[in-house]
């Protein structure tokens, strides 16, 4: 039983592969066999010269962002969707990655400092103004962002 599908699956010097096959059956194996050896060999390491292997950074960055996309629309379900809904898909995912990119760069600075200074009064017992020559350069920037505040904690008009 075992010869008869390793001739099943393998083209024989025979020129019918199974005798229970159909002639149809027979014909697509023998067809996509032959095409599947031949399509194979072009992907060999033989096959691959230098100026494949070396290609332009722009290229494979171009290559990488596609390749990137393409997971995203497979992952997410938007390769069946038409491009009017893919429209609409990607336009809410920007709004809500710029959203969230400007939220870090107003708001992660002044937690930084905050936390940082924290850190500093557990491990060393002095408070975080006292330290203010080691975050110089971060109490300048939380001065600046704090004074867009009121004392009730909502942005001043």
């Amino acid at each position: 039983m075992a010869t008869e599908v390793q001739t099943f699956y393998t083209p024989s010097a025979t020129s019918q592969i199974s005798s229970h096959a159909p002639a149809a059956v027979d014909e697509l194996i023998s067809k996509y066999s032959s095409t599947m050896a031949t399509s194979s060999s072009k992907y060999s390491p033989s096959h691959l010269t230098l100026k494949n292997l070396r290609r332009n950074i722009l290229q494979r960055f171009g290559d990488q962002i596609q390749l990137g996309y393409y997971r995203y629309e497979v992952t997410f379900g938007l390769y069946v969707m038409t491009p009017g809904e893919k429209l609409v898909a990607n336009t809410f995912v920007v709004v809500v990655l710029s959203l969230l990119f400007w939220a870090l760069v107003l708001y992660f600075p002044s937690l930084l400092y905050q936390k940082l200074s924290r850190l500093v009064w557990l491990l060393t017992g002095h408070s975080g103004e006292e330290m203010g020559a080691a975050f110089g350069i971060l109490d300048t920037h939380v001065s600046l962002a704090s004074s867009a505040f009121s004392a009730s904690g909502s942005p001043s008009s």
